[in-house]
């Protein structure tokens, strides 16, 4: 999801590339010259590959890659925050171990190698009470009794330490809470800010509008990844709405520009995308009778419309966008330059930098403009994101529901019963456009042999750098 394009050496070139060449063969072929590298140059006895991709998303998955290659003995997957142990076929039609294991310590993946060369896999998700527990200590971690090592656990919380005065600091309050999901789901794909209109994203999207003093604040669905709970907002709990620190930019764009953008940003429609646009200042409507005709290049940017628009009724101010009137519009930096495949937005001149970054933004426009307190507008959707089915003949408004009904909902059961089930592992993945492959060929070697120098600068292993994935 990176701008490639913005990030260039001091001689203007550019410095990372996915390689996405022959429909995306440039890469496999990339990545299968280093397996062989390190296998009959290197003398690996095992090549695993780390990835950061995940399963049965839309265009670039691991399991896809893997049928791509040959050779590979297992692979270690991310990026989706699911838990899944599996296998998948490489291009010899071997089954290959392929894993990964949630976020944020949800688990921990062990890979064995058998002293016959055989390879298996687990998942671990609880840790035993240890046989001696003089320097173990038992914590709870969200609605969970985990074991930790106490040195550990000490030396973790020295370092919250230091920073524990900033991330206390006050900046306001909410009498209730402000959810961006569905109670009981952890993945992002079902966070309501990614296919409808979301309360957090509202106070987000205000927060941007007020810091550029623009006719519209911008925000992809992507850069929201907390619920605001009731009781007092620190620096901490602001942070984890919005941790990227996105520089924030004000571009003045054409109200077709903008138009284009939010046919766009609801393609995937009722599919979760990160690129999903919140937005304050403006409002429009979904036609979901209509089925998409952005069309997009093979990394997912976007290149053009072809067909009847199902973004419908959108409106500036209260007043339908005109089409050749500029508009002023805040945005993150990472938006501004193409990210999430906004490519439309690229081309334009930044009308004015230097603001607060968007943890920041937010953070001031709860302090200062609020007063330090979330008003009760913010509880409850707008209506500023409205879907409409417009094969009625009435047009009826429905509006959008945060409850397991959702179309989006329905998308995942859909895909769930499509088979995306592996070992009681549910492996469904929101959308994802582009190969985020951090791919590091890892060679281990038998006791009796020396460690090989790895080579792998070919690959780009730094090229995730995207920040809303």
């Amino acid at each position: 999801k990176t701008y490639l394009s913005s990030l260039k050496d001091s001689n203007g070139e550019a410095v990372y590339d996915f390689l996405t060449g022959n429909n995306t063969q440039e890469l496999y072929d990339k990545i299968q010259e280093n397996i062989n590298k390190v296998r009959n140059e290197e003398g690996a006895d095992y090549v695993i590959l780390l990835t950061h991709i995940g399963m049965k998303v839309e265009q670039y998955t691991s399991d896809g890659l893997l049928s791509k290659i040959k050779n590979v003995d297992a692979v270690l997957d991310g990026h989706t925050h699911l838990i899944y142990n599996t296998t998948s076929k490489d291009m010899n039609n071997k089954d290959i171990h392929i894993s990964q294991t949630g976020t944020k310590l949800q688990s921990i993946g062990k890979l064995i190698i058998k002293n016959d060369g055989t390879i298996a896999s687990e998942i671990i998700q609880d840790i035993p009470e240890p046989s001696d527990t003089t320097n173990a200590i038992k914590l709870t971690r969200g609605n969970k009794e985990v074991w930790v090592n106490k040195d550990m656990n000490d030396f973790i919380n020295g370092i919250f330490s230091i920073y524990e005065d900033e991330l206390n600091e006050l900046y306001g309050s909410t009498d209730y809470d402000l959810i961006i999901r569905p109670e009981g789901t952890t993945d992002s794909h079902f966070i309501y800010c990614r296919y409808q209109e979301c309360t957090v994203g509202n106070l987000l999207a205000d927060a941007l509008k007020t810091t550029g003093n623009s006719d519209v604040g911008f925000v992809n669905g992507g850069a929201i990844r907390s619920s605001l709970n009731k009781g007092n907002l620190t620096r901490s709990q602001i942070m984890s709405i919005a941790p990227f620190l996105n520089n924030l930019i004000v571009k003045k764009l054409p109200g077709q520009c903008i138009l284009d953008a939010l046919e766009f940003g609801v393609s995937k429609y009722p599919a979760a995308s990160g690129g999903f646009p919140q937005v304050s200042g403006m409002s429009y409507d979904i036609d979901t009778s209509l089925n998409s005709t952005v069309q997009t290049d093979s990394q997912g940017l976007y290149l053009n419309i072809t067909g009847q628009r199902r973004v419908t009724n959108a409106k500036i101010n209260g007043e339908k966008i005109d089409p050749n009137k500029n508009y002023s519009v805040t945005m993150s930096e990472y938006i501004g330059n193409g990210g999430d495949g906004y490519t439309m937005f690229a081309g334009y001149e930044i009308f004015q930098e230097g603001l607060y970054t968007d943890t920041d933004s937010i953070a001031y426009f709860i302090k200062d403009y609020l007063n330090g307190t979330i008003p009760a507008e913010y509880k409850d959707l707008q209506g500023r994101i409205n879907l409409v089915n417009g094969s009625t003949t009435s047009s009826s408004t429905e509006q959008p529901r945060s409850d397991n009904n959702t179309d989006s909902w329905r998308f995942y059961q859909r895909k769930k019963s499509q088979g995306l089930s592996t070992g009681g592992i549910i492996a469904i993945i929101i959308p994802s456009i582009v190969a985020l492959i951090a791919v590091a060929v890892i060679a281990m070697m038998c006791s009796n042999k020396n460690t090989p120098t790895q080579n792998i600068s070919n690959i780009n292993s730094n090229s995730h750098i995207g920040l809303n994935v």
